[in-house]
């Protein structure tokens, strides 16, 4: 089989030799793969794993050592084939891309900074989705969003704690406070306040159990995705990923509750603007999985798990519950004066006028 130009293990997979004729790699029980009963030179070759490699010269050392190139051409498309290996080429382009994506996070408590720190961060803890700590990357990429910008008001407070604001930061202007925060992890991060035009990939809508309503109406006209990342009753709630024209809105689910409930637009107009509680461990979880449903968004590289879904978090049950959602028959969504937002590499972005 054709082999891609660079390889690598699969991001965050461990191996490890077990003798010298077998090697282990990745360490779950369902998904680890152990490769035995293999050529010394063989097992030599995918040690050279751990680091991103051209698979020419990488089977050019194993037949110098010994090795049938056909076998060893063979065993690399067989663990490429099973996900244990890589194309790092195609790894190394969506690292590239997240450079020159532009994200807007609106909010004022501890999700809107935990999903900052988290986008600034990306890629840059520990063995990255490219490569070990330390490895040059094309461009300059290495995982993390390109340019974050945050919509916050007020000062912080101890509710704010945890998801990367220190204690020293209590009283100070939140988005300040937030934009140290991301030097502290990155020191060449910028984290800056939108300007008067902007047209991001993705809207993160975080903290307010309901959204403002005129934000919400602008990003819909003017075909921004969007998603929420918020708390409710104790429970981390995520989703859904909104890409205005192809996806239930925000409006649909509300729609959809007040087919059940008669009483809820009353209710969700009483949410506007109002934070959730939970206990600090699922406000941390909260934040890193709404980082990583942003991510998974701006990347594009399969179907994020929040398209037309909510991601239900309840950290001391240890459950994570999927709630699907469809648009809703009496919601204009999907109507022709909306654009037909994408989020990652797609068309052109919608304009965020303030």
């Amino acid at each position: 089989m054709d082999l891609p130009p660079l390889l690598s293990l699969a991001p965050h997979r461990t191996l490890l030799p077990v003798g010298a004729r077998t090697r282990r790699i990745g360490l779950c029980p369902d998904a680890g793969l152990l490769a035995d009963d293999l050529d010394p030179p063989l097992a030599l070759m995918l040690d050279e794993l751990g680091s991103v490699v051209a698979p020419g010269p990488l089977v050019e050392r194993a037949a110098a050592r010994g090795a049938d190139p056909s076998a060893a051409r063979a065993l690399l498309g067989s663990l490429l084939d099973a996900g244990a290996v890589v194309d790092a080429s195609a790894v190394r382009r969506v690292a590239a891309r997240r450079a020159h994506h532009v994200v807007l996070v609106v909010g004022d408590g501890p999700l809107a900074a935990g999903v900052v720190t988290g986008l600034v961060g990306a890629g840059l803890v520990g063995a990255g989705p490219v490569g070990p700590v330390g490895e040059a990357h094309p461009g300059g990429a290495d995982g993390r969003v390109g340019t974050v910008h945050l919509a916050a008001d007020g000062v912080v407070g101890g509710a704010d704690l945890g998801t990367g604001l220190l204690d020293a930061d209590r009283g100070a202007r939140r988005g300040k406070a937030v934009a140290r925060a991301a030097a502290r992890l990155v020191p060449d991060a910028v984290v800056t306040p939108p300007p008067q035009r902007l047209s991001p990939d993705l809207v993160v809508l975080a903290d307010a159990q309901a959204p403002p309503a005129r934000l919400v109406d602008r990003l819909l006209d003017d075909g921004v995705a969007h998603l929420p990342v918020r708390l409710r009753d104790g429970v981390g709630v995520v989703g859904p990923l909104v890409l205005p024209g192809r996806t239930a809105c925000l409006r649909c689910l509300d729609l959809h509750r007040a087919d059940r409930d008669p009483g809820w637009p009353g209710v969700a107009a009483q949410l506007a603007g109002r934070p959730g509680r939970a206990d600090p461990a699922c406000v941390v979880a909260t934040a890193a999985l709404g980082t990583a449903q942003a991510l998974a968004a701006l990347d594009a590289s399969a179907r994020p798990p929040v398209l037309d879904a909510v991601l239900e978090l309840d950290v001391a049950a240890a459950t994570l519950v999927t709630r699907h959602w469809s648009r809703h028959p009496r919601c204009p969504c999907g109507g022709a004066r909306h654009a037909r937002a994408t989020c990652g590499g797609g068309p052109p972005r919608g304009r965020l006028e303030s």
